[in-house]
């Protein structure tokens, strides 16, 4: 008697904090109830691996001519790195150096003077799996900031990213911030013309020419950046001297000594900030600048607000393409929740009629039993932050299936000790023990199977797995143990028929 009194206290401490949770944070509603963008991205790993390539050239120029060693040229081809030397007795001294800059360099001799190098396909590997890591990362950052709630941001398969953003609707603004590298770049400018022709003719393996942001003006600029994206300590929204919308930024530390050096070297000469590839202003540097700086153009509020939000975020490690998209209007979850309630209010009391007139009041029990699973569940994803879904709905009938069945079976197995000529009592003590075995290892093999779901799923089976496993825990609370609670204080108060 004391451990049901301890048990029905218990109850009623859970019971008030699930009906708190569900009233204090609603549960949050996937893209398929409330609306929203979905898309598939796959970032280009053709022009990451290049670029990987076209540093790793400048990184193993600088330290061979650093050591002395006699080097013609060394260029990046998109897919491998040439090397051009002249003493041949400076080969084994050459491979050694570039060995220890990187192990996962493969070294063969094209002909004489020249060496031929390329990345192993383990570190091609492991390029594309961080590339694909980072974008991940870049793009959570992002959305977070943005302001979404409940965003899905994953990877799909082993190359893409699916992107999911309930209640946000302005799939252009969307695009320009996901897809947005945020590549900012501070470059000498060698010289500028409105002539791309005339730039060409000065064009050398160490600069590269660039359109500025309107169009119609070419600026040569050196190809190593002075300042990137990844120097940046901050950006916040700003106005230039004539009042108009700018984003001003804060450098590191690090990076605002070689800055303030750099800009003491060339006063008087034009600094390029190159953001994606185009030149949005290129000023003069009149004095030494160190640890801020502007960017400036013709730049509306809303794209100066998103291009702060960018670039505090980070930069991406090279572009996406956008394989998908997709717009899901807020109507089509709205039906899908007036259906979804609709019919489960039917089925709950087509449900209760059956179960009642089948079991009598141990059905009235089992009724008190799954309405305590259905509001544990709802608290549990409440208070997880778990995201409904469609699939998520799915979960819920199968959960409440689940529930049903396993009162159905220990009550079949009461009644046959009953038949056995056991006393009610005793009965319900020896139907419980007996199919306990069979209940526990229906649920832990239904947890396990939706960890799996979840672990290795993305998007609606995520849905699906989180709220399979909470329902799935709070049936065995509530349809087991606290299901013979019930049972046990009707069959004390003889009202229990069976």
């Amino acid at each position: 008697m004391k451990s049901t009194t301890y048990s029905l206290i218990a109850l009623l401490l859970l019971v008030i904090l699930s009906v708190g949770v569900v009233v204090l944070k609603p549960v949050n509603l996937g893209l398929d109830l409330k609306g929203g963008i979905s898309m598939v991205l796959q970032p280009d790993y053709e022009k990451a691996i290049e670029n990987e390539y076209e540093r790793t050239a400048r990184t193993i120029e600088k330290t061979l001519r650093d050591k002395g060693f006699r080097i013609l040229d060394v260029t990046a081809h998109g897919d491998r790195i040439e090397v051009e030397y002249l003493e041949e007795e400076e080969l084994p001294g050459i491979r050694r150096e570039i060995r220890r800059l990187l192990r996962e360099l493969e070294i063969e001799k094209k002909e004489e003077g020249i060496l031929v190098l390329r990345f192993s396909e383990r570190y091609l590997d492991q390029l594309r799996r961080d590339i694909l890591d980072q974008t991940i990362e870049v793009l959570r950052n992002r959305i977070d900031k943005l302001g979404v709630a409940q965003p899905v941001v994953t990877r799909l398969g082993g190359e893409r990213v699916l992107v999911e953003l309930p209640g946000f609707l302005d799939i252009e603004r969307a695009k320009r911030i996901i897809g947005s590298t945020a590549s900012l770049e501070l470059k000498l400018v060698i010289d500028s013309s409105y002539s791309k022709e005339e730039l060409e003719r000065k064009l050398t393996k160490d600069t590269e020419i660039l359109p500025s942001r309107e169009g119609g003006e070419w600026f040569l600029l050196d190809k190593v950046p002075v300042i990137t994206g990844a120097d940046l300590k901050t950006a916040y929204i700003s106005q230039d001297e004539f009042g108009r919308p700018a984003v001003g930024f804060e450098l590191k530390s690090e990076a605002a000594g070689k800055f303030g050096d750099f800009t003491m070297k060339n006063i008087g000469r034009r600094l390029a900030i190159v953001l994606e590839g185009k030149v949005v202003s290129a000023p003069v540097i009149r004095s030494r600048i160190s640890d801020r700086g502007q960017i400036t153009g013709n730049f509306t509020p809303e794209e100066v607000r998103d291009l702060a939000l960018i670039l505090r975020t980070g930069s991406l490690p090279t572009s996406l393409s956008f394989l998908q998209e997709k717009v899901v209007g807020p109507s089509l979850g709205r039906d899908a929740i007036e259906q979804g309630i609709k019919a489960g209010i039917l089925g709950f009391f087509l449900l209760i009629l059956i179960v009642v007139a089948r079991y009598k009041t141990a059905g009235v029990s089992a009724t008190v039993s799954i309405l305590l699973n259905a509001l544990l569940l709802w608290a549990g994803l409440a208070g997880l932050g778990g995201t409904l879904t469609l699939p998520g709905i799915a979960g819920i009938i199968l959960n409440m299936g689940i529930a049903v069945d396993s009162n159905v079976l220990i009550f079949e197995r009461v009644k046959e000790e009953i038949r056995l000529g056991n006393t009610l009592r005793k009965a319900v003590e020896l139907g419980y023990r007996r199919t306990l075995s069979a209940v526990w290892d229906t649920h832990v093999t239904l947890l396990v199977a939706s960890l799996i779901l979840f672990q290795f799923g993305s998007g609606p089976v995520k849905g699906f797995a989180t709220t399979l496993a909470i329902g799935t825990i709070a049936s065995f609370i509530s349809n087991v143990y606290y299901a013979k609670v019930f049972l046990d204080i009707l069959a004390r108060k003889r009202w229990l028929k069976i």
